[in-house]
């Protein structure tokens, strides 16, 4: 039990990923740049946020965000107060809600398995019910239908023996499981996909990386599917498939990497960040490097560190990027320092209109300074909200708003 709990310990250590530091670059002041998603050169705008002035009457824990046409909601699960879930029409005013029969949601909100997704007409979460591994879907933020997972012939003893994440988009949702242990007990990675959200089909398995090894899934829906990244010991998977089912790998050089994730994808650019460690560093003590895939080739891309007097400016192996989305043709991430020890707090966002260079928004003009931690960030109705802890000792959440442009084909 005291490996397990070390092996945890470290991986959660591990994929609190932090951003290499570049040349600085204007932070606000930069002209939109050209994007290019599907191959079109386009217009970017970069978010304009605004503090929500009614956060602050919920509790912070380790929320995850999601939205959907109907709402947003946050959701949580922590050994002190057990699974949380609240929903919001506008972002602003939050109720209490939890699907009825939910034990627990999967998996803990460590590293990087999801329990919260949305697209379109419905919310998701991912938990454990009497039932066994279970999806509830939700179009009001009030009625929940539970869909529970077929596992086939996988004999599971507990909640606890697959890591889980979800995710959705417009071909549908898409549930990813992993053996929670090490030495692993179950030899896959396991999927279950709905096209529609409504139900889940049979459990099939995907490539792994050839040298086993106890890191998570990380899986992202696409405008043309979905993505899968997975880390071996001394090689890295990422696999991309149209139809949750038919997967290609395309990790291509990055494939020697050791920890390759935080995926994403809009049109036909892929963006993706590698963890990289130099000799000698203490574990977990190193930099994401910001990578893009454009015409079936792998490019480094630049990250922008931010520019004194600003708050923020820290060196490398003190920022992690916790999320990232698209953004309208682009794409958005966010993250912030690595606080303690009286080293500075502060979120951190950047943007960038085709993954090749990534611009970091000001932290003070925005009230990013006011956050310790930007955990996640969700769209509704072309409605963004994003979700951080509060920098001070009230415990509680900050919240910022933002108009999202529409994702491409909607």
């Amino acid at each position: 039990m005291e490996i397990i709990l070390l092996i945890r310990l470290t991986l959660v250590v591990l994929l609190m990923f932090t951003t290499s530091c570049t040349a600085a670059t204007p932070l606000v002041s930069a002209p939109p740049a050209a994007s290019m998603s599907a191959g079109h050169p386009q217009q970017f705008e970069p978010p304009k946020w605004v503090k929500s002035p009614t956060a602050k009457v919920i509790d912070a824990s380790d929320y995850q965000a999601a939205g959907w046409d109907g709402g947003f909601l946050l959701a949580t699960d922590n050994q002190s107060e057990g699974a949380k879930v609240l929903t919001s029409k506008d972002g602003h005013d939050w109720r209490v809600t939890a699907p009825a029969g939910m034990v627990e949601l999967k998996s803990g909100l460590s590293a990087q398995g999801r329990v919260a997704a949305g697209y379109g007409t419905a919310g998701y979460l991912l938990g454990w019910s009497s039932q066994g591994f279970t999806v509830w879907r939700t179009e009001d933020g009030e009625r929940w239908e539970s869909l529970p997972l077929d596992i086939g012939d996988l004999d599971i003893g507990s909640r606890s023996d697959l890591d889980l994440t979800i995710t959705a988009g417009p071909h549908g949702v898409l549930v990813v499981g992993r053996d929670a242990y090490y030495p692993h007990r179950y030899n896959g990675t396991y999927v279950w996909h709905s096209p529609d959200g409504r139900s889940f089909g049979t459990m099939t398995s995907v490539p792994e990386p050839a040298e086993k090894s106890p890191y998570g899934v990380d899986a992202a829906a696409t405008p043309s599917g979905f993505l899968i990244s997975m880390n071996g010991e001394k090689a890295a998977v990422l696999l991309s498939s149209e139809d949750g089912g038919h997967w290609l790998e395309i990790a291509g050089e990055l494939a020697w990497t050791r920890m390759f994730g935080r995926v994403c994808s809009n049109g036909s650019v892929v963006v993706g960040f590698e963890f990289y460690q130099r000799p000698g560093q203490v574990p977990g003590d190193g930099e994401l490097r910001p990578w893009y895939r454009h015409g079936g080739t792998w490019s480094p891309a630049t990250l922008d560190p931010g520019r004194l007097p600003d708050a923020g400016v820290v060196p490398a192996n003190e920022r992690r990027i916790n999320v990232v989305r698209n953004w309208g043709t682009g794409f958005i991430a966010i993250g912030n320092t690595f606080g303690g020890d009286g080293r500075e707090v502060a979120g951190l966002v950047w943007y960038s209109a085709a993954g090749s260079t990534w611009t970091r928004m000001s932290v003070r003009e925005n009230g990013f300074d006011s956050a310790s931690e930007l955990m996640d960030i969700a769209v509704s109705r072309q409605k963004a909200v994003l979700v951080g802890f509060s920098s001070d000792d009230s415990h509680q959440l900050v919240m910022w708003q933002a108009d999202a442009p529409p994702l491409p084909g909607r």
